[in-house]
């Protein structure tokens, strides 16, 4: 069956992909046509029945980037690189007899255009340049104007230091135009096009076959009193909710096998606690893998992890890779690594005392911050663990170095003020 791709991009960009794959049996293209690129937040849904979303530019991908966070289907953009650059450039050169150093022009990332200046010995200092690193930022992305970008181009041609705009932004391109100042659209070359069409598949592929892992399932109930009408109730709506098989083994405990796509469905992607409509105490752990064993493997190591937790209805997932995901039910589920290959995180867990695990969920705490600085407090919240545990886990990467305290907040009136502290690799 072809691979149904949505694509996402302005009328001519579609057009030109259409035109491009109308050959091509192994593609369904689904065409998403916007006039602005932040237009397409109000697409994303009805692309959901897709196998992969591709997207014409950074921009749009930008754009639909909070609502992808819940879309977990493949989603990717065609980028800007050394050979679009080169292709837009000869033509304005050498087709349309610009100079170099009378062009303005505005990219993601201005070392793409820097190697392509090196590569043929031009002077980086020819061009007019604007480049917006920071999209790639979600922390830093927030500062991004279009406007901005349009208002550097609009000066340069108004002192007369230019003659023409080569812009990577299609709003840049029609608001040039509409001033009637010279503008080109950087060229999406047919190679560049036919490559994302041929990484969307196989990212598709690739998540086919995760979906269909092997899923197992550990249940603990947490009571040793519920009727037999209930056991057999919460076996039929696991079977049902999971497509699974449910068997009970001894002394409250159940197993289920299913597959990975059906957990990551009834989990909404692991943002509620899949069985929450029974009311029946339990703490679940799920283990996914590419055979039975590791999978089983995974779902006693997930298991083991809500033992910690003195509530119940916790469930933690293991994946393939040896994720952990948990607890579920939670806004934004946790996940980090339970081993790690770098050498660095192995030595700073061996200097520190700690497990690579432990390690791994601090520096997953740390990345999840809006900014890089918390507070003991918000440590032992989001590791479930008391204040004084999270205080032993402070002072160990205190005297590595890993952790600096930076300043004070005094919340209250009385009281001792609460220590702000960063994470910090010199």
């Amino acid at each position: 069956m072809p691979t149904q791709i949505a694509f996402f991009g302005s009328r001519a960009m579609v057009e030109q992909a259409q035109a491009y794959t109308k050959d091509r049996t192994d593609i369904l293209l689904i065409p998403f046509i916007y006039n602005k690129p932040e237009d397409v937040v109000k697409d994303i849904d009805k692309a959901i029945y897709c196998d992969v979303l591709l997207f014409s530019g950074l921009l749009p991908y930008y754009f639909a980037q909070e609502i992808l966070t819940t879309y977990k289907k493949p989603c990717l953009y065609i980028p800007i690189n050394e050979y679009m650059l080169s292709i837009s450039l000869f033509q304005l050169l050498y087709h349309e007899g610009y100079r170099l150093e009378r062009i303005s022009i505005d990219i993601p990332d201005s070392s793409i255009l820097l190697q392509c200046l090196h590569d043929v010995h031009l002077q980086e200092d020819l061009m007019w340049l604007i480049d917006y690193p920071y999209i790639f930022d979600k922390k830093t992305s927030a500062h991004f104007s279009t406007n901005k970008i349009m208002a550097y181009h609009e000066h340069l041609h108004q002192q007369g230091e230019v003659d023409i705009t080569l812009t990577s932004i299609h709003a840049v391109y029609d608001g040039l135009q509409a001033k009637g100042i010279p503008c080109r659209k950087l060229i999406d070359p047919k190679k560049n096009v036919l490559e994302a069409m041929d990484e969307a598949i196989a990212q598709s592929n690739i998540y086919q076959a995760r979906q269909s892992q092997m899923a197992v399932g550990y249940i603990s109930l947490q009571s040793e009193t519920l009727a037999e009408n209930v056991v057999q109730e919460l076996f039929q709506y696991i079977d049902e909710e999971f497509e699974s098989s449910t068997r009970y083994l001894k002394n409250g405990l159940l197993t289920f096998y299913s597959t990975r796509g059906s957990l990551e469905q009834t989990t909404r992607y692991y943002q509620v606690f899949p069985v929450h409509q029974l009311k029946i105490p339990m703490k679940l752990g799920v283990g996914f893998g590419l055979t039975l064993n590791e999978a089983k493997r995974n779902a006693k190591i997930a298991l083991s992890h809500t033992e910690k937790y003195e509530g119940t209805n916790i469930a933690f997932i293991v994946t393939d890779t040896e994720t952990l995901i948990g607890p579920l039910g939670e806004k934004e589920s946790k996940s980090y690594q339970l081993k790690s290959y770098d050498k660095q995180i192995q030595e700073w867990a061996k200097k520190a005392g700690v497990s690579v695990a432990k390690l791994n969920q601090f520096l997953s705490f740390v990345e999840s911050l809006p900014k890089n600085q918390f507070t003991t407090e918000d440590l032992a919240n989001s590791f479930s663990v008391t204040r004084r545990s999270a205080e032993r886990l402070l002072k160990k990467l205190i005297d590595l170095q890993l952790v600096y305290k930076i300043g004070e907040e005094q919340l209250y009136q009385y009281g001792r003020p609460r220590g702000i502290y960063t994470f910090l690799v010199k």
